[in-house]
């Protein structure tokens, strides 16, 4: 890969870290919504995974839901895997292609 090439990825994935950064010494948090509890969120990876984990409790499972975008700004999301504990991760690229530009999750009942 050339140095030009190098450089545009290297500042397409810039903002997207730096904007991780911002929220809390590189974990990005993501504000819960109603009723569905405190969920805690972080990036790993080198910024390629996203990470989730809730409060266990009874029925409800939780899932990361990950917002990557690729070194042209393309975004697109993927999905942790359904857990009732633990960490629930979702990886953009395993190979450098894309990043983690924002981390959510989804919750269900499930018994």
């Amino acid at each position: 890969m050339n140095r030009k090439k190098i450089a545009s990825v290297a500042a397409a994935f810039a903002l997207p870290i730096a904007a991780l950064q911002v929220a809390g010494a590189g974990a990005a948090t993501a504000a819960p919504a109603p009723g569905q509890g405190s969920c805690g969120t972080w990036v790993s990876g080198p910024g390629q995974t996203g990470n989730v984990t809730c409060p266990s409790g009874g029925t409800r499972q939780f899932r990361a839901k990950v917002t990557c975008v690729t070194s042209r700004g393309s975004t697109f999301t993927v999905y942790g895997e359904w857990l009732y504990q633990g960490v629930s991760e979702a990886t953009c690229s395993l190979n450098d292609a894309a990043g983690v530009l924002y981390i959510d999750w989804e919750r269900r009942n499930k018994g």
